[in-house]
């Protein structure tokens, strides 16, 4: 069939076609084929995203979840036709949060400050209101959301991140390094210091209740400590050995006489 003749046809078939192909590249190839895939019915996204993810074998619904999360073609809309295809009930296991939702993540300019309605965090809450979907584990790859986050500042995201357990601890406390790299004290504390989730069962609707001061979510160490003083944040220096009760080595022992 000639490239012309395949743009003649008519976009049921050209569905028809795809679904049975299941290609990556069929949408690409022109321009009339990227709007005709791109405005395509949710129900033809759900059953291309299913049958791209099957195509190597039967798979367990959180593995559904996690591989059709890393399609961009994967909104809300797709997910909810996704959802009505699969067994219904509760669903165990965890499913991983795509890199592809937050890579974007940059620090605002200016005195612009991150909103509760910005990327990806709507789309979040989404995943962990709706009653079909599995939980999602917001520490896959290695905790990848919430160092993007820190590194963002997007204080809204990193606090429903880490109220749905998001652990600071990964890959040797990055995010924490980020934030004491960014001399932002409060932001330390945050990432540090636990307090009582709003999401947990009796923990209450967020800002209803005081919340109570737990175990540190993550344990200070002399890596924080070093890092503190070879950016010259003398606030963290003094909240990390003074609050936290961190005991500097030798070598940072010297950086701090100097």
């Amino acid at each position: 069939m000639s490239h012309v003749g395949l743009e003649t046809l008519p976009v049921e078939l050209l569905y028809e076609i795809q679904l049975f192909a299941l290609s990556e590249s069929l949408p690409i190839t022109s321009r009339h084929l990227h709007g005709v895939f791109r405005w395509a019915p949710v129900s033809f996204g759900s059953e291309y995203l299913l049958g791209r993810i099957l195509s190597n074998g039967p798979a367990s619904v959180s593995a559904i979840f996690t591989k059709a999360l890393r399609y961009p073609l994967c909104t809300r809309e797709v997910l909810d036709s996704l959802c009505r295809r699969l067994p219904r009930g509760h669903h165990r296991g965890q499913f991983e949060l795509p890199r592809r939702l937050f890579r974007s993540l940059a620090p605002k300019t200016g005195p612009i400050q991150w909103k509760e309605r910005e990327h990806p965090l709507p789309f979040l809450r989404y995943l962990f209101e709706t009653p079909n979907i599995p939980h999602p584990n917001v520490n896959a790859h290695d905790g990848y959301a919430l160092t993007k986050a820190v590194h963002a500042k997007f204080l809204p995201l990193i606090r429903f991140l880490l109220d749905h357990g998001a652990d600071p601890g990964y890959k040797d406390s990055l995010a924490v390094l980020v934030a004491i790299r960014q001399r932002d004290l409060g932001l330390v504390k945050l990432l540090i210091e636990r307090e009582e989730s709003p999401y947990e069962p009796g923990g209450g609707r967020a800002g209803k209740r005081k919340r109570r001061k737990l175990e540190d979510r993550v344990e200070v160490n002399r890596a924080m400590l070093r890092a503190a003083v070879k950016c010259d944040a003398r606030d963290i220096v003094e909240y990390l050995t003074r609050e936290k009760g961190c005991v500097p080595d030798m070598q940072t022992l010297l950086m701090m006489t100097r």
